[in-house]
């Protein structure tokens, strides 16, 4: 079971990283038993992923029921959150890295955590209009490859990978996560 500490301790480690301190790996239970229990940050993130959702949906969605946009978007949600950790457990094999595996989902899951922090606080600012559009989605854009930079050092890190390769595995993120979520807002 996950404790509340577990769980400070763990974002603790991830906003280290985010500073760029490898050092905060040691703040997480990199077994793979905790590689499982990391899957939490994804109730955690829930609730600002939905608020960021409705922002980005809200006008798109018209008269869609609410239940579909609930069952296609939750479904997108499961499966962006194992998506990429399933295709890294096969690529962690291939590229000898297979230890490692626990210790970078826990990193990664963890992450996601500081990521959403960040990111939801600046999607909100730019989508209440009170600044310049261009401002906005300057703002928008530079938080998000700040967010990228985040999750290359901690792929790079947790995986002790060469940065072109933490960037290559940045990059298979980043597109199946753009194809699930372009998928799912289809359905809509």
């Amino acid at each position: 079971m996950l404790t509340a500490r577990d769980v400070v301790r763990s974002v603790f480690g991830a906003y280290r990283l985010a500073l760029f301190d490898p050092g905060g790996l040691d703040s997480m239970d990199r077994t793979p038993e905790g590689a499982l229990r990391s899957f939490y940050a994804a109730v955690i993130v829930l609730p600002a992923y939905a608020l960021m959702l409705a922002i980005r949906l809200w006008p798109a969605v018209g008269n869609t029921p609410f239940l579909n946009i609930v069952v296609v978007e939750g479904i997108a949600y499961v499966v962006s959150w194992t998506a990429f950790p399933v295709l890294m457990h096969l690529l962690t094999g291939l590229i000898d890295r297979s230890p490692r595996y626990p210790g970078f989902i826990c990193a990664y899951n963890w992450s996601s955590v500081v990521q959403m922090a960040v990111y939801l606080p600046v999607v909100v600012l730019s989508a209440t209009g009170l600044l310049p559009e261009g401002l906005a989605e300057g703002l928008v854009f530079g938080v998000m490859m700040a967010m990228l930079t985040y999750q290359w050092f901690v792929m790079r890190t947790a995986l002790e990978v060469s940065g072109l390769q933490a960037a290559g595995f940045v990059m298979v993120d980043l597109f199946l996560s753009a194809t699930i979520s372009g998928y799912a807002d289809g359905l809509l």
